[in-house]
């Protein structure tokens, strides 16, 4: 994908005569679309962003990636050909050749172990990894107040970065007394004892909102970076709960600005959760809106909030655990890792055969 050291790459792959094919989405572009659209981002602010994020180098990054590539990979989207358009200014009749759509997937073993584990009766037959995962979860859900300890869980995983949205999340759910009162609100990700600069700037964001000290007292759980299989694990114990800690019933929400696809948001579909996700991006051309989810305008605190007491409606409203296997099926079908992997082997094989010998 448009890194530097996919460039680097790319630049010794030239130089041996090493056909490259590039996985392409409109980064930094769908960034700058919606934060342009939302008022964010101006003539007059672009300077101080680009010096911060690199806007501008790594649009052109990804101009000189595909430009080289004698393939490009793109992920779904729900109007693919006018964002390769519009966003990355390409023709899809003039590319169509070398174009090909491929979902991303993700490995399903670690979700299904995770809830056998969860839903298995008698503490003897969980595996021992998953004894320790629950524990951990346990340890954190302890430091929450008696009188929260009957509420579902609202889950985010990601990066503590601002285009994840995590701040944003805080502040949406504390501000609205609908949310606080009704779920609290454990975030998994980030180095909260060593934080970077990206990571120290959301955290500042979010002691803005809850002062620090009194996150568990009002709900907030900061549970930093947690391994996958461990996050498997937790994600199921938030929609089936934790006894005495936490009710079933929880909720995934994704705050991203956006998301080109959204492999964290597939993990809580394929755990049974239901999602709050970005209405831009990927997530729309997986999310059934109203039904595995809600697709919603994450630049908007107000509306991000109100998709949270809706998603926390539908977790427990008739029809709950159907529409959980729904999505657990249709992840399963459509976007498991050796799907992914068998579509792109197939591209890399072509690509190799009809290079110049």
């Amino acid at each position: 994908m448009a890194d530097v050291g996919s460039w680097a790459a790319a630049e010794v792959a030239a130089e041996l005569g090493i056909p490259t094919v590039l996985t392409l989405a409109p980064d930094p572009h769908a960034l700058v679309a919606a934060r342009e659209a939302a008022g964010a981002l101006t003539r007059a602010t672009f300077g101080p962003v680009d010096h911060a994020e690199h806007l501008v180098f790594r649009v052109r990054l990804l101009r000189d990636l595909a430009a080289r590539s004698a393939h490009l990979v793109a992920l779904p989207r729900p109007d693919l050909e006018r964002d390769l358009r519009d966003l990355l200014h390409l023709d899809p009749e003039a590319e169509a050749q070398r174009l090909s759509v491929v979902p991303e997937g993700i490995d399903l073993g670690p979700l299904r172990r995770a809830a056998r584990a969860v839903t298995t009766t008698g503490r003897d037959v969980i595996p021992p990894a998953s004894r320790e995962d629950l524990a951990e979860l346990d340890a954190v859900l302890c430091a929450l107040p008696p009188a929260r300890r009957g509420l579902p869980l609202l889950v985010s995983v990601g990066r503590l970065h601002r285009v994840k949205g995590m701040a944003t999340l805080v502040e949406a759910w504390a501000r609205d007394p609908r949310c606080a009162r009704r779920c609290n609100l454990l975030l998994v990700g980030g180095d909260l004892a060593d934080p970077t600069d990206d990571e120290e700037e959301q955290l500042s964001l979010v002691a803005e909102t809850v002062p620090p000290g009194e996150e568990a007292g009002r709900g907030l759980l900061l549970a930093g970076h947690r391994p996958n299989e461990t996050v498997a694990t937790w994600l199921a114990a938030v929609r089936h709960g934790r006894p005495g800690l936490a009710a079933a019933g929880g909720v995934y929400v994704s705050a991203s600005l956006k998301e080109e696809f959204g492999i964290a948001i597939l993990e809580a579909m394929a755990s049974g959760l239901v999602v709050v996700a970005p209405r831009v991006g990927g997530p729309a051309t997986y999310v059934e809106h109203g039904v595995t989810g809600l697709l919603v305008d994450t630049t908007s605190q107000d509306a991000l909030a109100e998709a949270v007491v809706t998603a926390l409606d539908l977790a427990v409203a008739p029809g709950a655990a159907a529409r959980a296997e729904h999505a657990r099926t249709m992840v399963a079908e459509r976007f498991g890792i050796g799907t992914m992997a068998a579509s792109l082997a197939g591209i890399y094989d072509r690509v190799h055969r009809e290079a110049p010998s």
